[in-house]
């Protein structure tokens, strides 16, 4: 069987005739035209009003929390199963991240361990979608709105996911979406702030290009820096937004696959989506997931670790912080190959070899 990545990205020849149609154009590369373009049918195809893009999925949550004010000390939540890059940028903005457990029902920020964690410090909660599964998503709002918490969504792993009828992102005072290379549409790096509230957009905008209104000028309205984009990857972004809704069934069917052929293993855990959530990865939970791991490498099957419990990383100094729930499904998850491109034998073969694992 030949080599079966972990995630691959898949880049179309329209993608790449879409790439080769800008350069051939004479653009200056620079965020112009074409990234407004880009911005606005991320809007659409997300229902939000404003959009604004960003060299990557850290600087969009730094750019909110920034335009949010937040200071020295200000306390901001965040669960503890999320990629590190959620809790650095709040340390980036000058904050301090507190970690707060998960539902062991859909590995999202758990309310009742929320309440716990809110203290008169605490100014903002970042509510991680993870994997696409909304979660607790409406009652943390609730929660947020009585006890004056700003709500900020990362939804790097959301594009495609919905909360009834509502995309992902559109619940907070602003969200935050990725398009790195795992991502479900890339553009290499880069990310997008999504907000409905106008004031907070122009906030945004001034803050991500020097504090100043328009470009090619030096007359600064407040403190900025250089968070732009480029049109060179704004033509790739908008070409892949034109297949989103392909790549988001496909992504539903590989997850539907891998769960027919695994669900009913014992020692083997995973979380079902609902009809309107589109996973980002397919995610299992087993006893020994790095033996695991080596014995699909020697299958030449790439997975991969899923994020370790924050908590217990040394620069965050809250080992003291038991969180049980994340602490145990960081511990034992894995995810497996979940490109678009993965073909159904390929997933055959990849169950076939976890039973074989675990001497099914």
């Amino acid at each position: 069987m030949k080599k079966i990545n972990q995630i691959e990205p898949l880049i179309t020849s329209s993608d790449k005739k879409a790439v080769i149609k800008y350069l051939k154009s004479d653009g200056w590369i620079t965020e112009n035209n074409l990234s407004r373009k880009f911005e606005k049918m991320f809007s659409n195809s997300i229902g939000c009003k404003y959009s604004l893009l960003h060299p990557n999925g850290t600087l969009t949550l730094v750019s909110i929390l920034l335009g949010i004010g937040l200071k020295k000390n200000d306390e901001v939540i965040v669960p503890n199963y999320t990629m590190v890059a959620t809790a650095n940028a709040v340390k980036l903005a000058g904050g301090k991240p507190i970690f707060s457990d998960i539902s062991d029902e859909n590995l999202c920020l758990d309310p009742k361990s929320f309440l716990k964690k809110i203290s008169k410090k605490s100014k903002v909660v970042i509510y991680v979608t993870l994997n696409g599964r909304s979660g607790h998503l409406d009652e943390i709002k609730k929660i947020c709105r009585k006890r004056k918490i700003f709500l900020v969504e990362d939804s790097a792993h959301s594009i495609g996911s919905y909360n009834n009828k509502i995309h992902h992102g559109n619940f907070g005072i602003a969200s935050s979406f990725s398009f790195s290379m795992p991502k479900i549409i890339t553009t290499g790096q880069g990310g997008m702030v999504c907000t409905n509230n106008k004031n907070f957009y122009n906030k945004i905008k001034f803050l991500k290009n020097f504090g100043r209104s328009q470009d090619g000028s030096d007359f600064y309205k407040t403190t900025g820096y250089n968070f732009k984009f480029t049109d060179l990857q704004s033509a790739l972004g908008i070409s892949q937004l034109k297949s989103l809704k392909i790549r988001i069934k496909k992504k539903r069917q590989i997850y539907n696959s891998y769960y027919q052929k695994l669900k009913n293993i014992n020692g083997l855990k995973m979380i079902p989506f609902k009809k309107n959530e589109t996973p980002w990865f397919v995610d299992i939970y087993i006893n020994y997931p790095k033996k695991l791991k080596m014995f699909l490498e020697k299958n030449n099957i790439k997975s991969r670790l899923v994020y370790p419990p924050l908590n217990s990383l040394s620069f965050f100094k809250q080992k003291k912080n038991k969180l049980k729930v994340s602490e145990y499904f960081c511990r034992k998850g894995l995810w497996l190959p979940s490109s678009i491109t993965i073909k159904e034998h390929q997933i055959l073969f990849i169950a076939k070899k976890i039973k074989e694992f675990l001497k099914i």
